[in-house]
């Protein structure tokens, strides 16, 4: 089963900006993702792209070609002999190519990042979808929302933080092993980046999950909500029970007015029965604050007959 930042990330991969100035600026936030700028011995500069992912290596390469010209390559390696796992690099040089990083917004002749240029709304659609397949993780809504991209520089990192609160999503940005990650946690902030992104398959899976958990999350509240009902129930039915045995045991059910002395015993012989259910059986039928009224009063004789024994028992105590 292909994980869920996996699938996201192809989806993204096979969108392909129409507007140049789109594709420079989704370059751009792959390189700030991935990228790094390397002044070589003889003094040019190339941008080297690493990615783990194949359809993001494809789109990078691509997209270089499209931007930058020059000589670009694209190179699948290992780490080590005995890994499974393939990095793909995608390698840019050229004597146009500070220039050209430039216009890009990536860096400056120096090599030094420069503040994205993504000034239109569609250039930071592309910038935050190219920033994403850089460096971007997302948790599977079955377990849980998580949304994160981590980039090397501060620069970076307070720009994508902009971007989304220009679009209304709130994120949070923390320093984690060197690295700057900012982070949404929020189902409806995800969603708001997926559609600004073009990611609708991967949006339509996380709006089912929202509706399923929010379902499961209601029939849980509602079973847990019956259940303390019926608790509640049951206890005060028991405690009612004891308070008419011992009005029993005392002056017997005979000597309470006929209203007590029939709920009571209807009490006895239903010990689960709701006070609804109860003023239906009195006759007349009661409502079910009349039902409550009654019981109260039991409840009081029986705390009156338990006042007297402890009384009782304490002048025994004295007298003994």
């Amino acid at each position: 089963m292909i994980a869920f930042s996996v699938a996201l990330k192809d989806e993204l991969a096979r969108i392909w900006p129409e507007r140049e100035c789109c594709r420079a600026s989704e370059l751009s936030g792959i390189a700030r993702a991935a990228g790094t700028v390397v002044a070589g011995a003889d003094g040019l500069l190339s941008l080297e792209l690493r990615t783990n992912h194949a359809t993001v290596a494809r789109k990078t390469y691509l997209l270089a070609r499209a931007v930058l010209g020059g000589e670009v390559r694209l190179l699948a390696r290992k780490r080590q002999k005995l890994d499974k796992a393939t990095f793909f690099h995608v390698e840019a040089k050229g004597s146009d190519l500070p220039a050209a990083l430039a216009r890009a917004g990536v860096a400056d002749p120096t090599g030094e990042p420069l503040a994205p240029l993504a000034a239109s709304e569609c250039c930071r659609r592309a910038f935050m979808r190219g920033v994403f397949l850089g460096g971007g993780f997302m948790a599977d809504p079955r377990r849980g929302y998580h949304w994160e991209v981590v980039t090397a520089d501060r620069v970076t990192a307070r720009s994508v933080r902009a971007m989304l609160r220009r679009e209304g999503i709130h994120a949070g940005l923390v320093l984690r092993r060197h690295e700057f990650v900012t982070y949404v946690k929020e189902a409806e902030a995800i969603a708001a980046f997926l559609n600004l992104t073009g990611a609708h398959q991967a949006l339509l899976s996380l709006e089912n999950t929202r509706i399923y958990r929010d379902m499961k999350n209601r029939v849980n509240r509602l079973v847990n909500c019956d259940t303390a009902n019926l608790t509640r129930t049951i206890d005060a039915g028991i405690r009612q029970q004891e308070d008419i045995r011992l009005i029993d045991s005392s002056s017997g059910l005979g000597s309470l007015p006929a209203t007590l002395r029939q709920l009571a015993r209807l009490r006895l012989g239903h010990p689960d029965a709701t006070l609804e259910d109860l003023g239906r059986m009195v006759s007349p039928p009661l409502s079910k604050s009349g039902v409550n009224h009654r019981l109260r009063q039991l409840g009081k004789l029986a705390a009156e007959i338990r006042r007297a024994e402890a009384r009782r028992a304490d002048s025994e105590k004295e007298k003994a």
